[in-house]
């Protein structure tokens, strides 16, 4: 009776790879030979091996690339939140203004990246009435 194989590792590497069909690897890994995960992994164990593994550094690199990101993003946005005058070296100030419905309506580390990009204008035009307002109050007072 033949063993049955689980292909767990394949599938869960492919699903973390947007894009990626499981034919056209399976195809390019077998040389062209065959479309088949089964006979890929019965007929060429290396090249089996090897596909798992350029997956695995496609993923890795993928998951760097959206931590880097990440950071990038957390980092642009305290630094609006401290022109805005929130103290940034305090999480809970922090994350209380975060967590107001007006700003994003929960604390920063629960953002993802798209909504940490929708946030950045949102905090652009709050820093841009503030100036306003300082400009225009500026000038009342000149003019008093």
């Amino acid at each position: 009776m033949a063993q049955k194989v689980s292909h767990e590792r394949f599938f869960s590497l492919l699903k973390q790879m947007p894009g990626a069909e499981k034919e056209s690897l399976v195809l390019q890994f077998s040389g062209m030979h065959t479309s088949s995960l089964r006979e890929l992994y019965k007929r060429y164990p290396e090249e089996y091996k090897r596909m798992l593994a350029a997956m695995q550094a496609e993923v890795n690199k993928h998951t760097q690339n959206r931590t880097i990101e990440t950071k990038e993003l957390r980092s642009a946005i305290l630094h609006r939140l401290q022109k805005h005058g929130v103290n940034t070296t305090d999480w809970n100030c922090v994350n209380r203004f975060m967590e107001q419905k007006r700003i994003a309506g929960k604390r920063l580390y629960e953002l993802t990246n798209e909504e940490m990009r929708a946030l950045i204008p949102k905090l652009e035009a709050i820093l841009r009435k503030d100036r306003e307002k300082c400009e225009s109050e500026q000038k009342l007072s000149q003019c008093n």
